[in-house]
C-alpha cells in the first residue's frame, strides 16, 4: 500500500473550512487517502484524486474538523462499498474516452493484514482478492529495494510467484468476463493485456538475470513502476463496473476457484525446484496455475 504521512491530517484538522478546502485541494493522492483514513473513511485505494477531494470536504463538512480518526483493523468495512463515476481515457492509443464506476475494496486496505483477510474470507469476491493482490505486490516492491541476500531473493521469489498467480487469474477468469460487461471492454481489456504481456517478460528478464544481477534493480524499478500504473488502470475501468454489474454470487464463485487453483498450483509437482513452486521460472509457475484453474473451474 502507498505511505502516507499522517501529520498532514492532523495538521488540517485544527484548521478552518476555508483554509483546510484548499488544504484538501492541494493534497497528493496519498495524503488525501491517509487524511481520510485518520478520519475513519475506509475503502479508498481504487479512488481517483477528484473523488478522494469530493470524499475529504464531505468528511470535513460532517465532522467538523473535530472527529477523532478511528484506528484501521484490516477487517472489512460494514458501510457500502465505494464507487464514483468519471471519465477515464484507455490506455493503448484507442483514444476513447470510457465512464467508468472505481471499484471500492469490500476490505480495508489500510494494513498488511488487509491483504491476508482478503484472501482467507470466503465471503470476499474476486475483485476483493484482486485488490488485495495488488497492496501485497505493491508492498513486496517495496521489500526488495530495502532487502538485500537472503531476504532480497525470498521477496523476489513471493514477488515473481504472485505477479504470475494475479496475471492467470485475471486471464483466465475476469478479463474474458470484463471484455463482455465493460463498455468498449474488448477494448479495455485488449490493452490490458498487452501490458501484462510485456510485464511477464520483464519479469522473464528479470528472472534470467537473478536479484545479483548489476542490471537487476534497475530493472525492478521499470516494472514496479508499469505493474503499479496497470493496476490502476484495471482498477479504474474493470473492476468497478465489474463490482456493479455482475451478481455478487458470481464474484464470489470466481473467488472461490482462484483460491482453489492456488492451492492447486502450490502443491508439489515434479517439474518444480524441491524448494516449492515459488522457485521455478515464471513461465513455468503460469503453466501451473494455468491447468489449476482449468481443474478449479471444471
Amino acid at each position: 500500500m502507498a505511505e502516507h504521512t499522517s501529520s498532514s491530517g492532523s495538521a488540517a484538522r485544527g484548521q478552518d473550512h476555508s483554509d483546510m478546502a484548499g488544504d484538501i485541494d492541494t493534497m497528493t493522492v496519498n495524503q488525501l487517502r491517509g487524511w481520510l483514513k485518520d478520519h475513519g473513511v475506509t475503502g479508498t485505494s481504487g479512488m481517483r484524486k477528484e473523488d478522494l477531494v469530493k470524499a475529504a470536504v464531505k468528511t470535513m463538512r460532517s465532522d467538523q474538523g473535530t472527529a477523532s480518526p478511528n484506528i484501521a483493523t484490516g477487517k472489512k468495512s460494514t458501510g457500502a462499498t465505494t464507487s464514483s463515476a468519471a471519465t477515464h481515457k484507455t490506455a493503448g492509443g484507442t483514444g476513447k474516452k470510457t465512464a467508468h464506476a472505481t471499484a471500492g475494496p469490500r476490505t480495508e486496505a489500510g494494513s498488511g493484514r488487509a491483504a491476508e483477510t482478503a484472501w482467507e474470507s470466503g465471503n470476499d469476491d474476486v475483485i476483493d482478492l484482486l485488490l488485495a493482490h495488488h497492496e501485497q505486490i505493491k508492498q513486496l516492491f517495496g521489500q526488495i529495494a530495502r532487502a538485500q541476500g537472503e531476504q532480497k531473493q525470498a521477496a523476489w521469489q513471493q514477488l515473481k510467484h504472485l505477479l504470475v498467480l494475479h496475471e492467470s487469474i485475471e486471464q483466465q477468469l475476469v478479463h474474458p468476463l470484463a471484455a463482455r460487461r465493460v463498455p468498449d471492454g474488448e477494448d479495455v481489456i485488449e490493452s490490458r493485456l498487452q501490458e501484462e504481456q510485456q510485464a511477464t517478460e520483464d519479469l522473464s528478464r528479470l528472472y534470467e538475470m537473478g536479484v545479483d544481477h548489476p542490471q537487476f534493480d534497475d530493472g525492478l524499478i521499470e516494472l514496479r513502476d508499469a505493474v503499479v500504473e496497470h493496476a490502476e488502470l484495471e482498477e479504474d475501468e474493470e473492476f468497478g463496473y465489474l463490482r456493479e454489474n455482475v451478481p455478487t454470487e458470481q464474484l464470489i464463485g470466481l473467488a472461490a476457484a482462484a483460491r482453489a487453483a492456488e492451492r492447486i498450483a502450490n502443491r508439489p509437482h515434479a517439474d518444480m525446484p524441491a524448494s516449492g513452486p515459488q522457485n521455478g521460472s515464471p513461465a513455468a509457475i503460469a503453466d501451473r496455475v494455468r491447468d489449476a484453474l482449468r481443474d478449479a473451474v471444471k
